[in-house]
């Protein structure tokens, strides 16, 4: 009986050994990758100081260029936007990695309805992106708890980089550049065949909500400004999407650009790239816009 436990013992030893050898291999591959998922999650988790971030999904990846706030604004900034429909859970355990590390001086969240509304296709799995992240931050464990893997995630170190081990073999052969620090151009014209509105009849999701207002309260508490801003679609839905994010940040004094009906860009095929995204010509376009609106808000 002794040496049956004494073998057990000696498998999960070699077990843990082994796994955490992996997992820092694995880690090591994750920082230098350049595919757009690994690179933006890991580099605004660990490595951006700048004092303007950029906070959103696929919008913000593809809407905001640093650059130019950079030459509006005179001071560093990071699109540390992400795409795959990411939501409040990924945003507010994102945001709690970075006030562990440092404080920026301003947040821009591109705002989007999956903050608030409970979306069958943007649930709280979204958070699960922070894996490799897992112990950093209170605010970041505890949406991986919420994701419902955080046990795994704490048992194996090699268990949070399982999605991610087709582009970690790829490596460095990732589509992002980064020089453009974050910020991912769609090059392409809207076809505009068939174009419809995006709806979204969905009911108010409480935990969202919270988390949302937690999300604002951190920031507030840690003297981070926080600017909400929606961009424009190429047709918008005839109800107000965006009603009770604009309420909210009524309620606590946060400025909203909002530029959902933009005539600038609504209508206009040739700065999207889809129904929902600016392509090149149209995010360097909305970037110059919007920060010079969030210059004259300072």
């Amino acid at each position: 009986m002794k040496r049956l436990l004494l073998n057990i013992l000696i498998v999960v030893c070699l077990f843990f050994v082994f796994d955490r050898a992996l997992g820092y291999v694995l880690k090591a591959l994750y920082t230098q990758s350049n595919a757009t998922d690994e690179y933006k999650v890991s580099y605004a988790n660990e490595t951006t100081c700048d004092s303007i971030l950029f906070f959103g999904s696929s919008r913000c990846l593809h809407h905001y260029v640093p650059s130019i706030f950079e030459t509006t604004l005179g001071t560093s900034c990071y699109n540390a936007g992400d795409w795959g429909i990411k939501n409040i859970y990924y945003h507010y355990g994102l945001l709690s990695n970075v006030l562990s590390r440092y404080t920026p001086r301003a947040i821009i969240f591109e705002i989007h309805p999956s903050e608030w509304l409970t979306l069958p296709f943007s649930g709280k799995e979204r958070a699960g992106s922070l894996a490799p992240y897992c112990g950093m931050s209170h605010g970041c464990d505890e949406m991986l708890k919420l994701s419902g893997n955080y046990w795994k995630y704490r048992l194996s170190m090699t268990y949070r980089f399982s999605g991610s081990f087709p582009n970690l073999i790829t490596g460095k052969l990732g589509s992002m550049d980064r020089s453009l620090k974050g910020w991912k151009p769609m090059d392409g014209t809207l076809d505009t065949t068939g174009v419809k509105a995006e709806e979204y009849p969905f009911p108010i999701d409480h935990e969202r909500v919270g988390l949302l207002r937690r999300f604002i309260e951190d920031c507030q508490q840690h003297g981070v400004r926080l600017v909400f801003v929606s961009s424009p679609m190429y047709t918008c839905s005839r109800e107000d999407v965006f009603q009770y994010s604009r309420s909210l940040a009524r309620e606590y004094g946060i400025p909203f650009l909002d530029h959902y009906r933009d005539s600038d860009f609504v209508g206009h095929p040739e700065y999207f790239y889809d129904l929902g995204h600016l392509n090149r010509q149209g995010a360097i376009l909305f970037s110059r816009k919007v920060s010079k609106e969030f210059k004259g808000n300072s």
